[in-house]
């Protein structure tokens, strides 16, 4: 009986200091009143964890069954993908087991044996064990203060996650290693001990490893859109040249045509200048508004991309709705819709270069109270998409444009995704 009560207090307090560290590195979804009885599912969990190892009477396989337990928490109430939820899970309990480790030496090198073999074992036993959980919450406070709740791990890529899971993976081991190995002698756990504050110490080192590349990352993502920025205002002015260009081009048609209408009209010729006047029409309203959303800077970044891909022999077809209440500023706009479309665009000129036919579908409109474009393009070669970041054929990241469409839906709180087969792209946007 005394045993189980020890038990039931140590997974209580393993199962709140667990809490604090998802929540300190994690964000949480939102899943309704399910998520008020989390606490009880996750002590439920470990505490299965506990009874199954001891029904197979195998003290190894604690391990795994408790970060097992872990992982599957992580994946049903944190937005994670499951080498975050691994990564976080076996961080966890790696200072779980050292911080017990670390008390369990303490514990051999200054307290008597005889303490431990006297009476009241669940009282003893319990004060060690609140100790060990204390040093052990403290430890996740610090974690804490030092995190800052930077909790974005897009810009980590498949590799720097394996270089900061080798730490973890590596206490592991390194704990089974010393309890395979344990030894009694004074001067033996001396070195115990240093070993497991060492190993404490490269763990909080790991994690200011990682809150360093975020940071690094974050500030890189930071000057890249303002670098996006400023080319889509000097874009914005190259667009416009390029407007006045055609334009001057097409007066210059424009009055050659008249002319020729002026002498039809003379030479009496009077349908023929009727249809000439018609496709004359025709071809001012066609160039001067392809596209109409009651939004100015959306109708010129339409058209212009409209105009801009006709030139190349790319087609676009649009679905559009009023934009008239679009909460987004002007500049957001541009980063929004330009970025989506050049990419569509550069990738059907080498559609069309190959000899096939490219059309870009665009869909932009505002249904219940949400904003959603979508750009879906055919491509020339599938193009890998990993954790919503697209990499080049040599695995390195590509389309700073993306990274900058995406700061700009998550200054929303929206959503951006992305997907790529053997025949086409596609993205979308909802805000």
């Amino acid at each position: 009986m005394e045993r189980i009560i020890v038990s039931c207090f140590i997974m209580a307090a393993e199962t709140w200091g667990s809490l604090y560290f998802f929540d300190t590195f994690m964000e949480q979804k939102k899943i309704g009143k399910i998520g008020k009885y989390r606490y009880w599912l996750l002590f439920l969990m470990i505490a299965a964890a506990v009874f199954i190892n001891r029904w197979i009477d195998a003290s190894i396989w604690k391990l795994f069954l408790v970060v097992s337990a872990f992982i599957v928490f992580c994946m049903l109430f944190y937005r994670v993908r499951w080498k975050q939820s691994l990564f976080f899970s076996g961080l966890n309990y790696c200072l779980i087991l050292l911080t017990d480790f670390l008390l369990v030496q303490v514990g051999s090198i200054w307290i008597s044996r005889d303490f431990m073999q006297d009476g009241a074992y669940a009282l003893k036993y319990l004060l060690l064990a609140l100790i060990a959980k204390m040093t052990w919450l403290s430890l996740l406070f610090i974690l804490r203060k030092i995190w800052k709740g930077r909790n974005d791990y897009g810009g980590l890529s498949n590799g720097e996650w394996i270089r900061l899971g080798i730490m973890p993976l590596f206490t592991m081991i390194a704990l089974f290693t010393l309890l395979f190995c344990y030894s009694n002698e004074k001067r033996v756990q001396v070195v115990y001990l240093f070993l497991a504050a060492g190993l404490i110490m490269m763990n909080f080192l790991v994690m200011g490893l990682m809150q360093d590349i975020l940071v690094k990352g974050e500030l890189l993502r930071e000057n890249a859109l303002t670098d996006q920025k400023k080319e889509s205002q000097l874009a914005h002015y190259r667009d416009m040249q390029a407007v006045y260009e055609r334009q001057g081009r097409k007066m210059h048609d424009y009055k050659n045509q008249i002319r020729t209408m002026q002498v039809l009209l003379k030479e009496g010729d009077v349908q023929a200048a009727a249809e000439l006047a018609e496709r004359l029409t025709e071809s001012i309203s066609m160039e001067m508004a392809a596209v109409n959303t009651n939004h100015p800077v959306v109708n010129a970044v339409l058209n212009q991309k409209f105009h801009a891909a006709r030139e190349q022999g790319v087609s676009m077809i649009f679905r559009v709705s009023d934009m008239s209440g679009m909460r987004l500023d002007g500049e957001e706009t541009v980063i929004l819709l330009s970025n989506l479309l050049d990419n569509a665009i550069r990738e059907c000129v080498k559609v069309v270069r190959r000899g096939r036919k490219a059309v870009i579908n665009i869909k932009l409109v505002q249904e219940g109270g949400k904003l959603i474009f979508s750009v879906k393009n055919p491509v020339a070669e599938k193009v890998q998409v990993t954790d919503g970041i697209v990499l080049d054929s040599n695995g390195g990241m590509h389309g700073v444009g993306l990274m900058n469409v995406k700061a700009v839906v998550d200054k929303y709180g929206g959503d951006f995704a992305i997907s790529c087969d053997q025949e086409k792209f596609q993205a979308v946007v909802m805000i």
